[in-house]
């Protein structure tokens, strides 16, 4: 029983460092490859058991593992990007090791307890992506424009993007980032609901709206409250869930689009900064 245990407990961390690779990167990735990779490190993790497979555990053999890993779940367009995945990776596994093993030294709490070794782990992680974000938001951003891809419900839609620093709007419930879209970018797929203010919503608007949408969409509806400057009411944003926004070639998951009515005739979409700083 013991060595079942310890397959799932392997297999959940390397998820959670995966899944936290992925998000550091701004990569999106299929669950079915992250569950991949997982697996493979497991199995991996299970040669610890046997002292006859001590080889395994050298650095050579650690590098190659890691290297089919990163190879199974992260897709890549060069050289230089895929050296990036590699050394987020490597960071990420550092990071959460060092951190998981300083808690439960700190606490005294047996590390085999599967939960806890788990929840310190997620910590880690979760501790990690507030670190790396600040230090990539140091970085000096000179692009202000760029062309976005949009996918939603499997349907792509391509937009100008101005990055706008004032925009640091976030879901509230999934503490996921707003890209603002004007609403005219989506007349294919919302044709009867682009007459509605957007810049003006409030709950009984956005019920009508929802109501003249099919399931799939209304599904993925989501409300962002927001404040303007000066001013201490509190406004509302209708959101919808992207698939993921694609920028510079690379793929963004857990985005939500924020639809409003601005007026710009130069760019239809306006980013978030802490999106286009991972990129």
């Amino acid at each position: 029983m013991y060595i079942e245990y310890y397959i799932i407990e392997n297999l959940l961390i390397n998820y959670i460092i995966i899944s936290c690779t992925s998000i550091l990167i701004k990569k999106h990735n299929d669950i079915k490859k992250k569950l991949a990779g997982a697996l493979l490190g497991a199995l991996y993790s299970v040669a610890y058991l046997y002292p006859a497979l001590d080889i395994l555990f050298t650095v050579p053999f650690k590098v190659i593992i890691m290297t089919i890993i990163t190879l199974i779940c992260f897709t890549y367009s060069s050289k230089r990007e895929y050296i990036r995945i590699l050394f987020v990776f490597y960071l990420v596994n550092i990071f959460i090791s060092g951190s998981t093993y300083f808690i439960i030294y700190f606490t005294g709490i047996d590390h085999l307890k599967i939960s806890f070794i788990i929840v310190c782990a997620y910590v880690s992680c979760e501790l990690l992506k507030y670190i790396y974000r600040d230090i990539k938001m140091i970085r000096y951003i000179k692009d202000l424009r760029k062309t976005v891809t949009i996918k939603l419900l499997g349907q792509n839609y391509n937009c100008e993007a101005l990055l706008d620093s004032g925009n640091l709007l976030k879901d509230p419930i999934s503490n996921n980032d707003v890209v603002i879209v004007k609403s005219s970018v989506f007349k294919n797929l919302l044709p009867d609901i682009l007459n509605y203010d957007y810049n003006d919503m409030d709950i009984i608007k956005i019920e009508e709206i929802i109501e003249k949408l099919d399931d799939e969409i209304s599904n993925r509806v989501r409300l962002i409250p927001y404040k303007h400057a000066n001013n201490n009411n509190s406004d509302i944003i209708l959101g919808l869930k992207a698939d993921y926004i694609e920028i510079d070639k690379q793929k963004i998951g857990n985005i939500v689009l924020g639809i409003t009515n601005f007026n710009d005739e130069e760019y239809s979409a306006i980013l978030n900064p802490n999106i286009l700083s991972e990129v």
